[in-house]
């Protein structure tokens, strides 16, 4: 049994931070998007915009972290989770209506991480 202080165990944290990172810098580009559409670029000058960037830089600086301890194979694996991250947030935060379809997709993707962690 591993430790929790284990490489592999914060490499799997580092992992929590790709999939926090993607989704709240997928939320925070929607929304500074949408906050400023007459400025030029559609919002890419707004604070939510650049939070939304730094969101992935640090998204991106824990993925190569992370690889440093876990398969890539692992990785890809458990950062699938950021599809079902965004679209959570997406009802929650921005109201975004979750059809059926994308709900079957959400179990679909629960389900394929279960058989792949076996």
């Amino acid at each position: 049994m591993e430790s929790f202080a284990s490489p592999r165990t914060w490499g799997f944290l580092a992992l929590a931070f790709v999939v926090a990172g993607n989704a709240a810098g997928n939320i925070l580009l929607k929304i500074g998007a949408m906050a400023s559409q007459e400025r030029a670029l559609y919002g890419s000058v707004n604070w939510q915009t650049l939070c939304g960037i730094g969101c992935f830089a640090i998204g991106i600086v824990s993925y190569a972290w992370a690889l440093k301890h876990i398969e890539l194979h692992v990785a890809q694996i458990a950062v699938s989770l950021q599809y079902v991250a965004v679209i959570a947030l997406a009802a929650l935060l921005l109201g975004e209506h979750v059809t059926p379809n994308q709900w079957i997709g959400i179990v679909l993707i629960g389900a394929g991480l279960f058989v792949c962690a076996q």
